[in-house]
């Protein structure tokens, strides 16, 4: 009797747990395999231009801001990376500033003022903020030519393996 009653508790515990098992991608704006959204860029000058625009070019998308610090220090590692060993892969660096003039001058203290930066002057309340789920952490892009994620939050080692 007792063997029956530890069986049928352990099968009873075993269906309820499985019932909680997540199968989905956890929710974190876009992955690997999945087709990046076009995203309307501004530049220093107020000229627009879109994602798409680099269509056909394999892309790094960086977003960042100049008050987070890991992600400003991706930034710039991999733009000296690209800068260095790649020419053919395009550097798309997003700042997520309210203050345009303070990623300008954080570039310069950088080194990074013929960078591809565009900038989101909403910050946090942006589209492109809350639909990359950006709240969860910044995060990279690798951009195949015709628009697929290849692979994200990509370090210059990354860039070594996978091109």
């Amino acid at each position: 009797m007792k063997y029956l009653s530890f069986c049928l508790i352990s099968v009873i515990t075993l269906v309820l747990s499985a019932g909680s098992v997540k199968t989905e991608l956890p929710s974190s704006g876009y992955h690997p395999g999945e087709t990046i959204p076009d995203i309307v860029l501004t530049d220093s000058e107020g000229n627009s231009r879109n994602l798409r625009d680099y269509k056909g070019k394999k892309v790094v998308v960086n977003f960042w801001a100049t008050y987070h610090a890991q992600s400003r220090a991706n930034n710039i590692q991999l733009y000296n990376y690209l800068k260095k060993n790649d020419s053919d892969v395009e550097f798309v660096s997003i700042a997520f500033d309210e203050n345009r003039h303070v990623v300008e001058r954080t570039l310069v203290l950088d080194r990074l003022e013929s960078i591809s930066q565009f900038y989101e002057i909403r910050g946090t309340g942006s589209e492109t903020y809350r639909d990359f789920k950006l709240n969860e952490g910044f995060r990279n892009y690798l951009i195949d030519e015709n628009g697929v994620i290849i692979a994200m939050n990509i370090t210059p080692d990354d860039l070594k393996t996978i091109l």
